[in-house]
C-alpha cells in the first residue's frame, strides 16, 4: 500500500510542482548568511553548504531518531512561520496559550495528513527505519496528532473571532480543508509551494536591506521586483538540482529505498534555512 501514494502520476506532477514553487522563498539564504555572519559571500555559503552536509551526514548515521527529531523542528518551523507571518498581516498579538495554538494549527497540511493516512508512509518510513515505521501508523499517535491540532485549531479560531481577525479564521479553515481532502504528498507540496513559500518571500521584503528600504519608501513593486532578481539564478539551480533527484526517484527500481534518501537529502537542506530564519526572527527588530 504504501508506494500507492507516491507512484500515482497526478500526485508526483502536482507534487513536484509544488516544491518547485517554493524553492524561491530559500534562495537568497546564502547572502542572507553573509549578512549575519558578516562573512563575503562565498564564505556564507559554504559555511550554508557545510552546515546541509554535516544535517546529511547526522540523518544517515542517526536513523530514524534523527529523521523525526529533523521532521519535528520542520514542523515547528512551518508552524511558527505561520504564526509569524499572522503577526505581520494583523498586527495582533495573542497570547502565549493561543500564540502555540496559532503555531500548531499553521501545521495542518502536515499534521492532518500524517494522521488520516500515516499507514501509506509505512514503506518509507521502513526504508530509514523498522520501529520509526511502527510509530507512524500506530492509531494511539495518529489520533494524539489529530486530537492536538483540532484542539489548536479551535482555540486558534475562537480567539481570532473574538479579537475580529477573521482572516486567521480563515486561513485555519482552508489548511485544514486541505489537509483532510489531498493527498498526503500533495497537500504539503501545495501548501508549502503555494502558501508557505509566498508568506516567507513576502517576509524576506521586510528583512533584505535593498528590499526593505525600497518597502520602506512605498515603493512595495520595486522591492519585489529586486527580491526576484536576487532570487532568479540560485531557484533556477535548485529547480535543477531538484528536478534530477525527482527524476533519479522516479525512476529508482525500488521507489519506496528512492524516496527515504530523497526525503534525506531534502530534510538535510532545510537545516540551515531554518536556522537562517531562526535567527531572522531574533533579531529585535525587523
Amino acid at each position: 500500500m504504501a508506494p500507492a501514494i507516491a507512484a500515482a502520476p497526478v500526485v508526483l506532477a502536482i507534487s513536484a510542482g509544488g516544491l518547485l514553487a517554493g524553492l524561491p522563498h530559500g534562495a537568497i539564504d546564502h547572502a542572507l548568511t553573509g549578512r549575519l555572519l558578516r562573512l563575503p559571500l562565498w564564505q556564507a555559503t559554504a559555511a550554508y553548504a557545510a552546515v546541509a552536509v554535516l544535517a546529511y551526514v547526522a540523518l544517515l548515521a542517526g536513523g530514524g531518531l534523527a529523521l523525526a527529531v529533523v521532521v519535528l523542528v520542520s514542523v515547528a518551523h512551518f508552524g511558527w512561520g505561520e504564526s509569524q507571518t499572522q503577526r505581520a498581516l494583523t498586527g495582533w498579538i495573542p497570547g502565549r496559550i493561543v500564540s502555540m495554538a496559532m503555531t500548531i494549527a499553521g501545521t495542518g497540511a502536515l499534521l492532518l495528513p500524517l494522521a488520516r493516512s500515516g499507514d501509506q508512509f509505512r514503506g518509507i518510513a521502513t526504508a530509514v527505519s523498522p520501529w520509526l515505521a511502527d510509530l507512524i501508523v500506530a492509531t494511539p499517535l495518529r489520533m494524539a496528532v489529530a486530537s492536538v491540532w483540532t484542539l489548536a485549531a479551535l482555540i486558534t479560531v475562537t480567539a481570532a473571532q473574538r479579537a475580529h481577525q477573521r482572516q486567521i479564521a480563515v486561513d485555519v479553515a482552508l489548511v485544514a480543508l486541505l489537509g483532510a481532502t489531498a493527498p498526503p504528498m500533495m497537500a504539503f507540496a501545495i501548501w508549502f509551494g503555494g502558501w508557505h513559500a509566498i508568506r516567507h518571500m513576502a517576509r524576506l521584503l521586510t528583512v533584505e536591506p535593498r528590499c526593505a528600504a525600497l518597502l520602506a519608501a512605498g515603493q512595495p513593486r520595486r522591492a519585489a521586483a529586486a527580491l526576484v532578481r536576487q532570487a532568479t539564478w540560485p531557484s533556477l539551480t535548485a529547480a535543477t538540482f531538484l528536478a534530477v533527484l525527482i527524476i533519479g526517484t522516479v525512476a529508482a527500481p525500488d521507489l519506496d529505498t528512492a524516496l527515504a534518501q530523497t526525503l534525506r537529502v531534502l530534510l538535510a537542506l532545510t537545516v540551515p534555512h531554518m536556522l537562517i530564519v531562526l535567527c531572522l526572527d531574533r533579531r529585535p527588530t525587523r
